[in-house]
């Protein structure tokens, strides 16, 4: 339509042309003639705000705890298989916590508030199940009874809370069951591969019966239901609280080092003694790129010690938000998906990744140290380390053609670079600083003294040593 004269002539005569036309005026058949689907949702529930609350704090507390358990249980767990669900579940967890946290801020209920939530029977039943007596007992009574119990509330919540006003609630526990339906299924399998292995399925089950006693003495995950007597002892009774592995346990299908955080030298020390597998670890590269990328590839698979370093931290550092709960797991799932990356990488460059030798040295040093200062180490030294390292080989893998690696690190170096932004954070949180340079000194101090104590460096190279060498022989 051509339109002359004043502006605002134009304009009236565009919006008159557009509120006349059939479109909007509506076109077709009579409204009454459609049969839309019907809403069933029913209005009104069990629940009360108050009520509701009570109990999304008791789900909040359970999926914390959840979460903190299995980080308690990441250095104790050889299985590689195992140590990797573990990584990938505690962000599932705290995932499903900060979605419970957040509906409860809708629901009148503080962050602080929720933070600090306690209950004694939850806390008495996960100081039991976190003594568990293996990985494999861990595995049961987690996968096995307490989700499953979990499921059963979440599920029983969402059919008796008001469909219509709550309906926040009912969608945010339909999108946290999708993960629970997939752990379950895993932990039954796990259970199954265990028993298979060699563990006595009847010791697994009295376990789990045990664990389902406690549950049931103080009300199941709710506190509501009917209350049954308790178990006549329990393992962690006299006990105290539960320390994790000092020992960063490995798969046996793994050869290990810890002398040295030079792979090369490894691995013709580990050539130089022969033997039926001595042909694994002698190696002739084609190029220096060749080197530098399985290099790369490897320190990947080994950060499995940067799975259980972040997993002791957020096991052993309390009384802090959930945010640094929520931030650490999500850097443990990052770390985990880091190693999955490095395993693949290894079988796509044609290498079986059992007969790669894993790398402990990092692990070694920082077990020992205290939860903020191995925190400190991993995120301002390694993890500033390897952001450049792989922002560099992915450039390089990039311009040699090799797009599979070098798309692979150019998304850990995005990782590593959210690892940094979030680690600084909460470091400053929990050294009570805003000086980075001052927690980097500290923690510098508390690192050479512990190589010191391995033999790792003498007197004289911890003396010079830098900031970058420091970080290059601990690894991330």
């Amino acid at each position: 339509m051509e339109l002359n004269g004043h502006p605002q002539d134009k304009n009236q005569e565009m919006e008159k042309a557009w509120s006349d036309s059939r479109e909007l005026r509506g076109v077709g058949l009579p409204l009454k003639r459609y049969n839309f689907p019907k809403d069933l949702r029913r209005l009104g529930g069990d629940f009360t705000v108050e009520e509701n609350q009570k109990r999304l704090l008791r789900f909040f507390s359970f999926e914390r705890n959840m979460l903190r358990s299995l980080a308690g249980w990441s250095m104790g767990t050889p299985e590689f298989e195992v140590k990797v669900e573990f990584g990938r579940h505690i962000y599932w967890h705290a995932e499903a916590g900060m979605k419970i946290r957040t509906r409860l801020t809708e629901l009148r209920m503080p962050e602080e508030a929720t933070d600090k939530f306690h209950s004694p029977d939850i806390t008495e039943f996960f100081n039991e199940l976190i003594y568990s007596e293996t990985s494999a007992h861990f595995v049961a009574g987690l996968y096995g009874v307490v989700l499953p119990a979990i499921k059963q509330a979440y599920t029983e919540h969402s059919a008796h809370t008001d469909q219509v006003a709550d309906a926040p609630t009912v969608r945010m526990i339909r999108h946290i069951l999708a993960d629970y339906d997939e752990m379950i299924a895993w932990g039954k399998g796990a259970i199954e591969a265990y028993i298979q292995g060699g563990y006595e399925e009847a010791g697994l089950h009295k376990w789990q019966y045990h664990l389902e006693k406690l549950l049931r003495s103080f009300g199941s995950v709710t506190g509501t239901l009917l209350k049954g007597p308790r178990p006549q002892s329990l393992r962690s009774e006299g006990k105290p609280p539960f320390e994790r592995s000092f020992i960063a346990t490995r798969d046996p299908r793994f050869g290990t080092f810890e002398h040295t955080y030079e792979y090369q030298v490894a691995d013709n020390d580990a050539a130089s003694t022969g033997g039926k597998d001595a042909a694994h670890h002698a190696k002739v590269y084609e190029s220096d790129f060749d080197k530098t990328r399985l290099n790369l590839v490897r320190t990947q698979r080994d950060e499995m010690d940067a799975i259980e370093t972040f997993g002791n931290v957020l096991y052993e550092i309390r009384d802090v938000p959930f945010g640094f709960d929520y931030d650490l797991s999500r850097i443990i799932w990052d770390e985990t998906r880091h190693t999955e990356l490095g395993h693949k990488a290894m079988e796509a460059l044609g290498y079986d990744p059992y007969d790669l030798l894993n790398r402990l040295l990092g692990i070694k040093v920082r077990t020992k140290m205290p939860a903020l200062y191995s925190f400190a180490e991993i995120n301002l030294f390694g993890e500033a380390n390897i952001v450049q390292e792989c922002l560099r080989y992915a450039r390089e893998a990039y311009d040699k053609g090799d797009d599979l690696t070098g798309r692979m690190f150019d998304y850990v170096n995005a990782d590593e670079r959210t690892h940094l932004a979030k680690g600084v954070h909460w470091l400053k949180h929990v050294f009570g600083t805003d000086s980075v340079q001052e927690i980097e000194q500290k923690t510098k101090k508390v690192a050479v003294d512990r190589l010191l104590e391995l033999g790792i460096i003498n007197h004289d190279v911890a003396l010079t040593i830098s900031h970058r060498e420091l970080a290059k022989i601990i690894g991330e």
